[in-house]
């Protein structure tokens, strides 16, 4: 933990200074001396929520693959090791799934730019596929899970703020009922607990609520591209999505005719 801490202290003081991917160096350096395991968990989270922050921030207008590339690779790395730790049934951090996301779209805008004569022979499939017009298959899949994933992280956001806010709503009730005597300007025992609560279940109804809309407006706008550029390749495929209304219900309903 000593080095560790040393190694997060030092890679702040380069992001600090505005030299965002030396930070990013130092922290998965710092991260790759705890295990992913639940006792790190936390730690190797922050650490990566960081690093997101840190590529949104050093990669701005940078359009050449080899940075990309390997910032989809950090973060891959960290999506792998998670995943196998805790199963799939943990979601990933938003922030660091968004950012992942967002990075292998302009990674694959990159190496599509450099055309076949600028392309490494690292950057070139090893088997490859006859020529065929508009994003490979790989690319269109990626915008496809990409956007799927992010309508499961923007679904669960909406549930976490609606939870919260039912959750924020009876304990303010409670806190505000005559029968527990609760002061606002010093509250103490169950008072105290049921501010503290209230507080935390407010704090995530305003962060599921702002995530939401921006987690599900991302996943459906890579999926509609998906599957639009899938269609283009496959004649024979359609796909649509469409307002799908229901008593108590408002949602998007995927079609597929192949």
């Amino acid at each position: 933990m000593a080095d560790f801490e040393a190694a997060f202290t030092a890679g702040q003081a380069r992001f600090d200074s505005g030299a965002y991917l030396d930070a990013v160096a130092l922290w998965i350096a710092a991260a790759a001396r705890l295990p992913e395991v639940t006792a790190h968990r936390g730690h190797r989270l922050a650490v990566y929520q960081y690093v997101a922050d840190a590529y949104a921030r050093g990669l701005v207008g940078v359009e050449e693959v080899e940075p990309l590339s390997a910032a989809v690779a950090a973060l891959d790395a960290y999506c792998e090791g998670f995943t196998r730790a805790y199963g799939t049934e943990s979601p990933i951090d938003p922030k660091i799934a968004t950012t992942r996301a967002e990075l292998q779209l302009r990674l694959d805008a990159a190496i599509a730019a450099r055309g076949p004569q600028q392309q490494r022979p690292s950057d070139r499939p090893k088997n490859p596929a006859p020529a065929t017009s508009g994003p490979s298959r790989g690319a269109r899949d990626g915008m496809t899970i990409a956007g799927g994933a992010l309508l499961g992280l923007g679904v669960g956001a909406a549930v976490l703020a609606t939870l919260g806010a039912v959750r924020g709503r009876t304990l303010e009730a409670r806190f505000d009922d005559p029968a527990n005597h609760c002061p606002l300007a010093q509250p103490q025992g169950l008072c105290a607990d049921l501010y503290r609560d209230g507080k935390h279940s407010n704090g995530l109804a305003i962060a599921g609520a702002v995530l939401a809309p921006l987690l599900l407006g991302g996943g459906a706008a890579l999926l509609v591209l998906g599957l639009r550029r899938r269609d283009r390749s496959r004649p024979d495929a359609r796909h649509a999505l469409t307002p799908a209304l229901a008593p108590g219900f408002v949602g998007l309903r995927l079609g597929g005719r192949f």
